[in-house]
């Protein structure tokens, strides 16, 4: 099987109100956000130039998602491997990785029209160190920015994509009810040793992010945070709990786009030679309760 793809390395955003979203990203939740010659701004958690990339504009939804590959080499061969396949993709041209902040990048889309990107050579910037305005440090190196959840319409389909053309393996399946009434299975893939780097979740929602995830090296951390979420009045669409699949103790701010945040610490790693798929029937051994955002006061209540 080809594993070209390594880790989830940066994604693309837009959102309709930067700066609340540079607050709840920073002030809140511990990222750090450098100002880019594009009209918006970098947000950093590490040595990586960017992590995520924030775009002023409607969507309030995922722009792109990049996936780094090893070097040149490994690149050329999953483009090969796409046309092959009958994917169309795009070789960025220079100025575009420029604009991105690695050495090379090719672009496509999944099955229902994710665009994604895949590239190598981040630019890392260990002469200006990430600090996080709260002091927070997340976990990233090999196993990537975290984790994104996208919605779904043709889940078979979208495993295939993501399984047999761009090397992902299946780490399990949740068979459950977030929403008392409405089943969901959700399925679990990973790049790396990270539990997962993406989820697919046939949802009935409008955006392609369901959520994000960030994880945090201190649990403390994500007490603090959690508690400034609360302080300030963000919406917890799930409260702190453990999953039951991945053991990730983490709550889910609601983010100023409409998608949740998961905020975490203690994950679990995945060693592929004894590793085995799993199902579960339970999002969570506790906690994670879902509640539904405030709907906004009527005239005359």
């Amino acid at each position: 099987m080809s594993a070209e793809i390594e880790a989830l390395g940066y994604i693309g955003i837009e959102v309709s109100d930067p700066e609340r979203w540079r607050h709840f990203a920073c002030d809140t939740l511990g990222l750090q956000a450098f100002d880019n010659a594009h009209g918006g701004f970098d947000l950093r958690m590490d040595n990586y130039a960017s992590r995520i990339r924030v775009t002023e504009g409607p969507r309030d939804d995922l722009l792109y998602a990049g996936w780094e590959v090893r070097d040149e080499a490994a690149l050329e061969s999953l483009a090969v491997k796409l046309e092959a396949a009958g994917v169309s993709i795009s070789r960025g041209d220079a100025a575009l990785a420029a604009e991105r902040r690695v050495a090379a990048l090719v672009r496509f889309t999944d099955p229902e029209g994710n665009g994604h990107e895949a590239f190598y050579g981040p630019l890392q910037k260990t002469n200006e160190p990430f600090v996080s305005p709260r002091g927070v440090r997340f976990k990233t190196g090999r196993q990537g920015l975290g984790h994104l959840v996208l919605s779904c319409g043709d889940k078979p389909a979208m495993m295939t994509f993501f399984i047999d053309l761009l090397g992902f393996r299946l780490s399990d399946h949740i068979h459950t009810e977030v929403v008392p009434g409405r089943p969901l299975a959700i399925s679990f893939l990973r790049c790396n040793g990270r539990h997962h780097s993406l989820a697919l979740a046939p949802v009935p929602i409008k955006k392609k992010i369901v959520h994000l995830m960030f994880e945090v090296l201190s649990v403390d951390d994500v007490g603090r945070a959690m508690h400034r979420c609360l302080a300030e009045g963000v919406h917890l669409s799930f409260t702190l709990g453990r999953h039951s699949n991945d053991d990730m103790l983490s709550f889910y701010p609601l983010s100023p786009s409409g998608f949740d945040i998961e905020y975490g610490w203690g994950g679990l790693e995945v060693d592929d030679d004894t590793w085995h798929v799993l199902t579960h029937d339970s999002n969570s051994a506790w906690g994670h309760v879902f509640q539904r955002p405030p709907r906004p006061a009527k005239i005359g209540d």
